[in-house]
């Protein structure tokens, strides 16, 4: 009788969900790189490589030069990261990529 209500969920629906929300934080992320202001200075660093060390990883500045480009400014996105635009590419990629699987399972009704 409650047997539906027990039951595990169907694989293709956590898939399209899961989906969704990579595209999501994906998407806020790239919102929030979009927002700061590369040029100031930052009270926190998610790398932990900069917690320890001056000149952090071999990633660090990626977000700066994220945000430079939002902003237009190829220059300053290239000095602070020369690998900026390629990463933009890629995450947009992603997502695009991400929201085409989610449309392509709901197109089939597996909601």
């Amino acid at each position: 009788m409650y047997q539906h209500l027990f039951s595990a969920p169907d694989k293709p629906v956590l898939a399209r969900k899961r989906y969704l929300l990579e595209a999501v934080c994906w998407v806020a992320g790239l919102t929030a790189l979009a927002l700061t202001d590369p040029e100031e200075k930052h009270l926190f660093s998610f790398c932990p490589m900069s917690w320890f060390w001056e000149g952090g990883c071999l990633g660090c500045g990626l977000g700066h030069a994220i945000g430079f480009l939002f902003r237009g400014m190829l220059l300053a996105s290239w000095q602070a990261h020369p690998l900026g635009i390629p990463a933009l590419f890629m995450l947009v990629w992603r997502v695009f990529v991400l929201l085409k699987n989610y449309l392509f399972l709901r197109s089939f009704h597996l909601t």
